[in-house]
């Protein structure tokens, strides 16, 4: 904790090993980030559209097209048609919370410690790591707000992943640039 008191700026002066160490970590933040990007793509959508139907199931049954002949469609007992997407049942979205519960706070810590690190401006320090805190709390909250039907849910998906994105960017790549810049 020692090395949080001192003057900021102290990247580069780490040693070669240290700063490998931390190079891996931090690409590895870049990589997540843009792979996480790509889940939110195939999950619901980069525009978030598809987070209700995920989250929270699809209540408007798949419109079937009028066919005459053809493979008979079998539909559950009672007729009635099925949805796109089934809700997400209560246990994984606790297990989903659980694990994000345990392993983002974790990450963000890591991150932020590297950060503070930097010679970035202690303003700039405290509003990225905000942001990320901020961010975190959302984006782990987002699903069930989601899953519930609250009308902000969306919105408050879409600001949690885009302060996450920033903040973790910047967080990332500012010790990049400090320790390996010429």
């Amino acid at each position: 904790m020692q090395d949080f008191t001192r003057p900021s700026g102290r990247l580069r002066a780490l040693p070669l090993g240290a700063r490998a160490v931390y190079t891996v970590f931090l690409v590895f933040t870049l990589v997540g980030l843009a792979l996480t990007l790509w889940l939110t793509h195939d999950m619901v959508g980069l525009d978030l559209s598809g987070a209700g139907e995920y989250y929270g199931g699809d209540a408007a049954p798949i419109e079937e097209p009028e066919v005459v002949g053809g493979p008979a469609v079998l539909l559950p007992p009672g007729g009635e048609q099925l949805a796109a997407f089934e809700p997400m049942p209560r246990r994984k979205l606790l297990e989903v919370t659980h694990f994000h519960l345990f392993s983002m706070p974790v990450y963000l810590l890591i991150l932020s410690h590297m950060y503070m690190l930097s010679r970035s401006r202690k303003m700039a320090k405290g509003v990225w790591i905000a942001a990320g805190s901020f961010g975190t709390l959302l984006h782990i909250a987002a699903p069930w707000l989601v899953a519930h039907g609250w009308a902000g849910a969306v919105t408050t998906y879409a600001v949690s992943g885009t302060l996450l994105l920033l903040s973790y960017f910047v967080m990332s790549v500012a010790p990049l640039w400090e320790m390996w810049r010429r």
